[in-house]
């Protein structure tokens, strides 16, 4: 019996051709990731057994090589690759090899393989980029070098130094070994993400000679396996390191049943305790991505049955929403199938919505191209799950990067999947038109690089034909005041920090663009309330309150923040009477009544897809009416203050003749269009010229001067 604990740093490799040399392994996993070293095991006249361990410095290293060297060919073969087991023995006799902590920071995303070298121990001496060019050059093309400095000018003593590829920077640092730069002898090694390095800084700390015992303890524990493989019998040469308490002497086939079975239970019952027997994955399972969230187990095991016999296909659901996440477990029985697989799988990358053309029609599944990989075991795709989520954080907009200007991450907000408790509320056909509006609006987004989702505007389906704008704006108040009296109450969550961050940041830039301060949206926020606008569609179009209603409409809202609260409240919302008859006359009522059109309705909520070129013209012409305004009203006080001294005129004079006569000797002309024409008129020409000689008055103030005038004259007759 023996204690089995995983080596995240070392991967054990099957199925190695029997030509095969440490060096032929060592530069197979160095494409991937820098390695610390490779072995083949040897049996006792020195040949080949067919399998061996490489080591790595780190653990994402480790992760990256096991998920790469999947989907590799090594000397016209794939390997059959798996995290090592280290192996703590108990006789204490023999003496127990103390096993290394594992590392325990699962919150580190894995490392890129990268060709960005560090230099350290640098001396002071060496401030130029173009003294460590010409020293790395002979490695191959250098991209970038870099020596960072203190904020005080002063030099920190190591650089950086990318290369063109990984494979040159592997080179630049194996050939730096012992290298001297002044006189001084430097270390140059792969560089790691700050996080990483700050963590090797404390265990380096801790115990500077950490790395050599860990090289010793390796080199110990290989011996070891080496020893317990030896008594194993030779024709099972890809059975595990950890089957020495199993029965070994079946075949290859049941072992990998066994495997399969672990695995399938293993997804099932999350709760049920780890099994003591293995922590491998599916030899012969793969991960797929980019499925329609409509896929089932039957259609999905017939797709991949043409390459193969399947075991299982599993779609995965989460399972606090009930909705499907487009991904999946399939299983095959044999190897051949499993190769075929992986090895013809296209290379899609995310951010592309284009679909290549050498796609064979294999991996394309209900029009989406499937994205295929290795499947790996549970701790492992943990890790690479939140690796994804960063990613993902980042195209959404969630993090400071904010990649994602179109708000894409929007369109899941208020989805209701088949298995939630909300979806036990509605009708099949109101889960019908949920499901074609999300698809109706996945592909118009797909195809239209320019659309895009609003922060602020929701659009409202299925909504009782009985109910106007001023209803459902009544409503759209309503929903604002319930949500939060619902999560004062805690039967509803509260909108997260995160959220509310975002709705002030948008909300912040939306008053950058139409140049207002906080004063000036308070004025508007008063002026239009939480709910700016609320609109109903009608089937013809302006036909206003008496027009027939289409059954969807509009709710724009003063930020995101109301706007999601709203959302939230309302989706899925039973509209009842007196909801829908809120506001209505008693005409609109009767007519409803008549018509049969007050019927109730659960309501499908949305945020709104809008055009980026016209919110765009849409803001720049409300900045311009913004501006006019306030040139209108500048305008309205000037002509206030022309008229004030038009009647001290009037006053003055005693009469109105001259207006009269101008009138009359240019057949009814009006106002101040006529000033200056009549020139035969001596009274219409003073008259004119002590118009002119008014100053600061535009044509347009003199014009609704006289017209005032003119009313007034007409009011004394």
């Amino acid at each position: 019996m023996s204690e089995e604990i995983t080596d995240r740093k070392s991967l054990f490799v099957r199925a190695i051709p029997f030509d095969a040399t440490n060096d032929e392994l060592t530069d197979f996993f160095s494409q991937f990731a820098p390695v610390k070293h490779a072995v083949i095991v040897n049996d006792a006249e020195q040949k080949s057994r067919g399998f061996g361990f490489v080591s790595f410095t780190s653990e994402e290293d480790t992760l990256a090589a096991l998920a790469e060297s999947k989907k590799s060919k090594f000397k016209n073969r794939l390997l059959r690759v798996d995290v090592a087991k280290r192996r703590e023995r108990k006789d204490k006799s023999k003496g127990s090899i103390p096993s290394k902590k594992p590392d325990v920071a699962p919150e580190r995303i894995a490392m890129q393989k990268t060709a960005r070298v560090i230099i350290r121990n640098l001396p002071w001496s060496v401030k130029r980029n173009e003294q460590l060019s010409s020293i790395f050059k002979k490695y191959g093309d250098i991209k970038e070098v870099k020596i960072p400095k203190k904020p005080d000018g002063k030099m920190c003593g190591f650089a950086f130094v990318t290369m063109g590829k990984h494979a040159a920077a592997e080179k630049a640092v194996k050939g730096s070994q012992g290298l001297k730069i002044d006189g001084r002898e430097v270390a140059v090694d792969f560089a790691v993400n700050k996080t990483h390095w700050g963590t090797l800084k404390e265990e380096n700390e801790a115990n500077n000679n950490e790395e050599e015992e860990q090289e010793e303890q390796e080199q110990e524990q290989e011996q070891e396996q080496d020893n317990e493989v030896e008594k194993e019998n030779e024709e099972e040469k890809d059975t595990e390191l950890d089957d020495n308490d199993d029965n070994e002497n079946g075949s290859d086939d049941n072992i990998d049943q066994d495997e399969e079975d672990a695995k399938l239970l293993a997804l099932e019952d999350e709760s049920s305790e780890p099994r003591q027997k293995r922590n491998r994955q599916e030899n012969y399972s793969v991960f797929v991505r980019n499925l329609p969230y409509d896929v089932t187990q039957e259609s999905l095991k017939e797709h991949f049955e043409k390459l193969g016999p399947v075991k299982y296909a599993l779609p995965v659901v989460d399972k606090e929403t009930g909705l499907p996440k487009g991904t999946a477990f399939v299983a095959f029985l044999k190897n051949a199938p499993y190769e075929e697989c992986l090895l013809n799988a296209p290379e899609i990358k995310s951010s592309s919505i284009l679909l290549p053309d050498d796609v064979s029609p294999f991996y394309v599944f209900e029009g989406r191209i499937m994205q295929i990989a290795p499947a790996v075991d549970r701790e492992s795709a943990a890790r690479l799950a939140e690796k994804s989520a960063n990613q993902r954080k980042e195209l959404l907009g969630r993090v400071p990067k904010e990649q994602d200007k179109r708000n894409l991450y929007l369109l899941n907000e208020g989805r209701i999947g088949p298995n939630s408790k909300l979806a036990s509320l509605l009708t099949q056909g109101d889960m019908d038109i949920r499901d074609r509006s999300y698809n109706l609006r996945s592909d118009q987004l797909n195809k239209n690089p320019t659309l895009h989702l609003s922060m602020t505007r929701l659009a409202i389906r299925n909504i009782p034909r009985a109910m106007t704008d001023k209803s459902l704006k009544q409503l759209g108040r309503k929903a604002i005041v319930e949500f939060a009296t619902e999560v004062k109450e805690g039967k509803r969550q509260p909108l997260s920090k995160e959220e509310i961050d975002r709705s002030t940041k948008q909300k912040h830039l939306i008053w950058e663009k139409l140049g207002l301060n906080a004063e000036d949206e308070g004025k508007r926020a008063k002026r239009h309330g939480v709910v700016s606008q609320s609109k109903i569609i009608n089937e013809v179009k302006g036909s206003g309150e008496y027009g027939r209603s289409r059954g969807y409409g509009f709710l724009e809202y003063r930020d995101h923040k109301h706007a999601l609260m709203a959302l939230r409240w309302l989706n899925a919302h039973e509209v009842t009477i007196p909801e829908i008859v809120n506001g209505l006359t008693d005409e609109q009522k009767k007519r409803a009544e008549n018509e049969k059109l007050i019927n109730k309705k659960r309501l499908v909520v949305e945020f709104a897809i809008e055009n980026a070129q016209v919110l765009k013209r849409r803001l720049e012409q409300m900045s311009k009416g913004r501006i006019g305004g306030k040139d209108i009203k500048r305008k309205r006080d000037n002509e206030k203050d022309g008229e004030t001294e038009d009647k001290e005129d009037g006053d003055k004079n005693g009469n109105d003749e001259p207006s009269k006569k101008r009138k009359k000797g240019n057949g009814g002309k009006k106002g101040n269009r006529a000033k200056g024409q009549n020139k035969g008129a001596s009274q219409g020409e003073n008259s004119g010229e002590n118009g002119g000689e008014k100053q600061g008055l535009s044509q347009q103030a003199k014009f609704a001067i006289g017209k005032k005038r003119r009313m007034k004259r007409q009011g004394k007759k």
